[in-house]
């Protein structure tokens, strides 16, 4: 048998910490998750892990860090018809589950639950090992080579020659007990006390090697490591046990997503304050060596380092992706890549001559960020759709948030307080700043991202009574925010909540519905005339949105859609149209089948709006990293996650076309490799019956 503890997330910005045992034997393989926060679906894509095998999923509280990942993970592996999954936590569980199945599973709604703070420690004990078979001890015993060794090893006993009866404890070695881990979750010093007085941890904390934990796995929370209380308690268990540590502070935020780090350097070639390069730290801002106390086997967890426990205990690291650093990379690319080099560089000199284009447009310095500009599911390239738009002096709006946008943004702003890039501003200052939440519709990819954000914004306001925060959405996202708050506070009492359909022309018109008084705030406080929702051809309640603001600027958001001739009408000349662009040209029945667009007809959307650019996103995970579209289009751009163009600087984008050609020409040539191209969207009929779900 091969056995063995693999860490996913250790607790960087974009994957909370999670852990994934593994058996294996001549029977098959079983997997078992140990929480299931944003981002482990796409840290498994990006290191090719399979989760089919997963059966049952562990969660060590109810809670965003630990469950945000898991609505995403259900729908992925029933897409891939893994059935009879088991899912063990605390008492919000089944509220929590209940609360998801207007997006992901059917069912009645569930009693309200309090805010319920719980951890659960899983101590862990692996199947016993038998011990080996001695075929000298058989042979003495008057049995010959054959089918009845084999009847011996499975425990069975056998009837020799003689007629002596031969049972397995003769032929066979002792046993060895299976190894005994610990998966343990403290998110702040207020659970100290508890961890430390527990009964539960006195029988592994003796000299005994049969009892002692090979390793424990701490996601530990801020302070608790240096609290000598938490240090003493470590040190209790034996001295050959593993501590591994999963904090933000002790473990380096290096870069998670490496292949989609490198696509941004290389673009970062084109503009580098478009293509920003994402903030990451080799080092921890912390040393583990710095503790006194700390036991001498404590490490820090890296993603996809492995403790082994079969066939031989020791701490693996041969599975843990390259060590992302921009500077060594950027040496790589000039020794590889000299004709996108090359066309880069003719591209910055085009961009330089043509500046006499930069207008003094309406809304110059409005910035749009596309976080996320793939569909359906997170791939290694595009994580799913969310894109940010900064109005100075007024700012942000979020149009849609599907799963890892938090993390995309830390990525984007740097951590905290710290700001990455050119324009000082921080992941605090834009979350604080953040006054509004558009989401298109309810399929996964395009709102599971909400809550954490909301978490962050909720936690940057608290104690402050008048903050408040829009959200715009169908009103099923209303009934799931107000039922997941009942598992933990996000701040749902300072969000009003606007029903996209209220936001329609004609709905606005009738003046008298109570949603346009919240919205009168959202226009006061960012100077915004008008805003008016469209309903688009997708699942049911799909809307689009315009956005005009008192400056003179239009933006138009498609959300999913076939064309649509309401959101030409709407969007009638904006000055940025961010419309989806799911499938390639060739694919138009299958744009058709799933209500989405290709290429060409979100151009010809464009074109017929009279929009002054056209920004390309939503791309299907299965198709190259740049759509192909016909040359002639010069008002066409295509967007990037982690993108960042002012409506200044729209004229730009078209002109990066040629070199986005030849850097991606083998991925275009090729597509994206089959180990990519895993999934595909799922529809459940929900309980009225409206494939609304994916």
């Amino acid at each position: 048998m091969k056995s063995y503890i693999q860490i996913l997330g250790s607790g960087t910005f974009d994957v909370n910490p999670s852990v994934l045992v593994h058996y294996d034997n001549q029977k098959g393989c079983k997997r078992y998750l140990f929480n299931c926060g944003e981002g482990t679906q796409r840290i498994c894509l990006q290191n090719k892990l399979r989760l089919v095998k997963t059966k049952n999923i562990f969660l060590t509280r109810v809670n965003w860090e630990c469950v945000g990942g898991l609505p995403g993970m259900l729908l992925t592996l029933a897409d891939t018809g893994t059935k009879d999954i088991k899912i063990f936590g605390g008492e919000n569980l089944t509220h929590f589950l209940t609360a998801t199945r207007g997006f992901v599973m059917s069912g009645k709604s569930s009693p309200n639950r309090g805010d319920n703070k719980d951890s659960l420690p899983y101590i862990c004990k692996g199947p016993d090992y038998k011990g080996k078979f001695d075929p000298l001890a058989a042979k003495a015993l008057g049995l010959e080579p054959g089918p009845q060794y084999a009847d011996l090893v499975r425990g069975n006993s056998v009837t020799a020659p003689d007629g002596t009866v031969i049972h397995p404890h003769q032929v066979m070695g002792p046993s060895r007990p299976g190894m005994t881990f610990i998966i343990l979750d403290v998110p702040s010093t207020s659970y100290i006390s508890s961890v430390c007085e527990s009964p539960e941890f006195v029988t592994y904390q003796t000299s005994n090697k049969d009892t002692q934990p090979r390793v424990i796995i701490h996601m530990v929370g801020n302070g608790v490591l240096e609290d000598k209380r938490y240090q003493e308690w470590m040190n209790k268990f034996g001295p050959e046990t593993e501590h591994i540590i999963a904090n933000e502070k002790y473990c380096p935020q290096r870069i998670i997503f490496y292949s989609s780090a490198l696509s941004q350097l290389k673009l970062s070639k084109i503009d580098e304050n478009h293509f920003r390069i994402p903030y990451y730290s080799n080092e921890p801002i912390k040393q583990l060596k710095s503790l006194d106390n700390i036991p001498n086997k404590a490490s820090f967890a890296v993603p996809m380092m492995i403790y082994q426990t079969e066939p031989s205990f020791k701490l693996d690291m041969s599975q843990l992706g390259p060590v992302f650093d921009h500077n060594i990379e950027s040496d790589k690319l000039l020794e590889s890549s000299d004709d996108y080099l090359n066309i880069a560089e003719e591209v910055k000199q085009e961009v330089a001559r043509s500046h006499s284009e930069a207008k003094n447009i309406p809304g110059k310095d409005v910035i749009i960020t596309t976080l996320g500009t793939g569909s359906t599911f997170p791939s290694k390239y595009r994580n799913v759709s969310a894109t940010l738009i900064k109005i100075p002096n007024n700012g942000f709006i979020l149009l849609d948030v599907g799963e890892g946008t938090l993390g995309s943004m830390s990525r984007h702003f740097g951590p905290y307080d710290q700001p990455h890039g050119d324009d000082q501003t921080s992941l605090e200052s834009c979350i604080s700043s953040l006054k509004c939440i558009f989401i298109s519709h309810m399929h996964a990819d395009h709102h599971l991202g909400i809550v954490r954000v909301l978490k962050k914004w909720n936690e940057i306001h608290k104690g402050v009574d008048d903050a408040t925060i829009s959200v715009f959405g169908p009103s099923r996202l209303r009934k799931w925010l107000d039922e997941y708050s009942d598992v933990e506070d996000i701040g749902f009492s300072k969000v009003k909540f606007i029903d996209n359909k209220d936001l329609l022309f004609w709905k606005q018109q009738k003046g008298n519905n109570t949603s346009l008084d919240s919205l009168q705030y959202l226009k006061n406080s960012m100077g915004i005339n008008k805003v008016e929702t469209v309903a688009v051809i997708h699942c049911p309640n799909s809307f689009g949105i315009s956005i005009e603001h008192s400056d003179g600027w239009k933006i138009v958001y498609s959300g999913d859609t076939r064309p649509c001739d309401d959101l030409v009408r709407v969007g009638k000349d904006a000055t940025l149209l961010i419309h989806e662009a799911t499938f390639e040209n060739d694919l138009t029945e299958q744009a058709l089948s799933k209500n989405h667009s290709t290429t060409e007809e979100a151009v010809s959307v464009g074109e017929r709006m009279n929009a002054h650019t056209l920004l390309l996103t939503h791309f299907s995970q299965r198709y190259p990293k740049v759509p192909v579209f016909t040359d002639d289009h010069g008002r066409v751009g295509i967007s990037f996650d982690l993108m960042q163009v002012s409506i200044g600087e729209l004229y730009k984008l078209p002109k990066f076309v040629k070199a986005l050609k030849v850097l991606y020409a083998d991925e275009n040539e090729a597509g994206i490799e089959e180990d990519d191209n895993v999934y595909e969207e799922v529809y459940i009929e929900d309980e009225e019956g409206d494939n609304e779900n994916k």
